[in-house]
């Protein structure tokens, strides 16, 4: 048997501390064909010759959750909510069509919905593995590890699936274990898949854990492979791209986070492209970029997606430009850590009432990101940072070496408040160029 992690009671006191978090978390993985496009179109044919029957409206729906995810428009959810709608309508009760409206409303973040889905279409039919998933995902994005945990377990226990595997991964780097967590991602790519789109996705994953551990070079590999796949997936792309600004290629980051950015508007995608165009010193096209950030968001927020957490995340981080609204960041913080009660809400909170000036309050939140002993080096560096502006020397420098030890690659805009930290903590700092 495949073990997800450590004793669900260790875990369990862990979260006695809580604070929030979710959604810095990842994606759930692709769930449909590679030519989503096509499978709608064929779909969409049949049904004008067939328009009730409930089984098509569903893997209709299933079909434009995942144009909403490809495409990064927000308007396939209102699509998806319609047909899915008029498949409950005409046969309810059935598992496949809860399974459905669970994965959409994972894609407008109403976590606490779709695990209701999940739950139920679990309970009708409890050999389909599509209900665990959405529970998982659900569960980890309302801050409900230890539950999250078991609902891992059972999914790979049943059958040691690709998306299994991929969750039993994700519950263990959130849990402090990247190592198994690079090993059961690894696994999820050698069960293989039938779509091109997932495939890509999961050695995509295999990168970002690289990446996040500071391997450059085989996170470079991964990104590759999934390139090799699936020609111009845009998440590899941005893999690249963020390896790129680790080795110091900020020109060549842009030149790939361009085309990516106006073809997958994504908007961690788009600030990623103004943090790098802030620091090649062209203020201009950062701020093209943040304006384009904050519209996206607003078309999602239009179409029915809770965007709090995404949006306090990005004004906690750009707290401090010109013109900026600290205090909004924070109100959007703590909104987000009521719904969203996950370690990467803790941190949106902690970091934004830091940059607003507020390290007191900060540090609690600062300290709950950090509980479940996650190997995120920004998370740790965040606490760091918290600590130093208190005068918490020793509990600073030993957090922001921990952050360090983790990667010493942070983002793009956080490497060099990092650096001059650890300059004024008298901290050895680790070369940026030094790939591991």
């Amino acid at each position: 048997m495949l073990a997800v992690t450590v004793a669900a009671g260790v875990l369990a006191g862990r979260f006695l501390v809580a604070g929030e978090g979710g959604g810095g978390a990842r994606p759930g993985p692709p769930v449909a064909a590679a030519d989503s496009g096509a499978l709608v179109a064929r779909l969409q044919a049949e049904l004008r010759r067939r328009p009730d029957e409930p089984r098509l409206l569903t893997r209709l729906g299933v079909a434009y959750v995942t144009r909403a995810r490809e495409t990064a428009d927000p308007t396939f959810y209102a699509k998806a909510a319609g047909v899915l709608g008029q498949a409950a309508r005409l046969a309810p009760g059935d598992p496949d069509t809860m399974v459905a409206r669970g994965l959409l409303e994972l894609g407008r973040h109403d976590f606490k919905a779709a695990l209701a889905w999940g739950t139920r279409a679990a309970k009708a039919n409890p050999d389909l593995p599509d209900a665990l998933g959405v529970v998982f995902d659900a569960q980890v994005e309302l801050g409900r590890y230890q539950a999250a945990v078991v609902t891992a377990q059972a999914m790979v226990d049943r059958k040691p699936t690709q998306g299994s595997l991929a969750r039993v991964s994700y519950a263990r780097e959130l849990l402090g274990d990247p190592a198994g967590a690079v090993a059961a991602m690894v696994q999820a790519a050698a069960a293989g898949g039938d779509a091109a789109t997932g495939r890509a996705y999961v050695q995509t994953l295999i990168g970002n854990l690289h990446l996040g551990a500071g391997r450059l070079a085989p996170a470079e590999a991964a990104y590759r492979r999934a390139l090799e796949g699936l020609p111009g997936y845009g998440l590899a792309e941005v893999g690249l791209a963020r390896a790129a600004t680790a080795r110091g290629d900020l020109a060549g980051a842009a030149r790939r986070l361009g085309p990516v950015a106006a073809s997958l508007p994504l908007p961690a995608t788009v600030a990623l492209l103004g943090d790098v165009r802030a620091a090649l010193g062209d203020a201009r096209g950062a701020g093209e970029q943040y304006r384009l950030v904050r519209v996206i968001e607003r078309l999602n927020q239009a179409n029915g997606v809770e965007v709090d957490l995404e949006l306090a995340r990005f004004e906690a981080d750009h707290a401090r430009d010109k013109g900026a609204d600290p205090a909004r960041a924070v109100a959007l913080a703590r909104r987000a850590l009521a719904g969203r009660p996950t370690i990467h809400a803790s941190d949106a909170l902690g970091w934004a009432l830091r940059q607003a000036g507020k390290p007191r309050q900060a540090l609690p939140h600062a300290r709950a990101a950090v509980r479940l002993g996650t190997r995120d080096a920004l998370l740790w560096y965040h606490l760091a940072a918290v600590e130093a502006d208190l005068g918490m020397t020793a509990a600073a420098r030993r957090h922001l070496a921990e952050a360090f030890e983790i990667s010493p690659y942070l983002t793009v805009r956080d490497q060099p408040a990092a650096l001059a930290l650890a300059g004024r903590l008298r901290l050895p700092a680790p070369s940026r160029t030094s790939g591991r």
